[in-house]
């Protein structure tokens, strides 16, 4: 379910819930993006090598913003936004696997 509130700042966040890219890579939790954040919450992601977050245009790595290494595969995690990149012309935050080129989860922001 996606989803877009306010929170008691005024900064607007975009949230979306985090699925598998398919079968063979589950994927569950809520992602949100607020300021210049990206937030994972209560995930769970199949464990991959080289795992990266990125901020996407149409679930699409070739227009994307890398934002960091995947800190760990479950639990709660935040990564900062490079500066510079304006976080609304992404849709799509997308978990990337850098080794063999596949992406492992995704989330689509309201």
């Amino acid at each position: 379910m996606l989803k877009t509130n306010k929170t008691k700042e005024g900064i607007v966040m975009r949230a979306g819930a985090l699925k598998g890219s398919d079968a063979e890579h589950p994927a569950s939790g809520n992602i949100s993006v607020e300021g210049g954040v990206i937030k994972l919450a209560d995930v769970n992601i199949t464990e991959a090598p080289d795992g990266r977050v990125i901020l996407a245009k149409n679930y699409d790595e070739g227009q994307s913003v890398r934002c960091g290494k995947l800190e760990g595969f479950s639990g709660s995690h935040e990564y900062a936004i490079p500066d510079g990149t304006n976080a609304d012309e992404f849709d799509t935050v997308v978990i990337w696997c850098d080794q063999f080129s596949v992406p492992i989860g995704q989330a689509r922001l309201s």
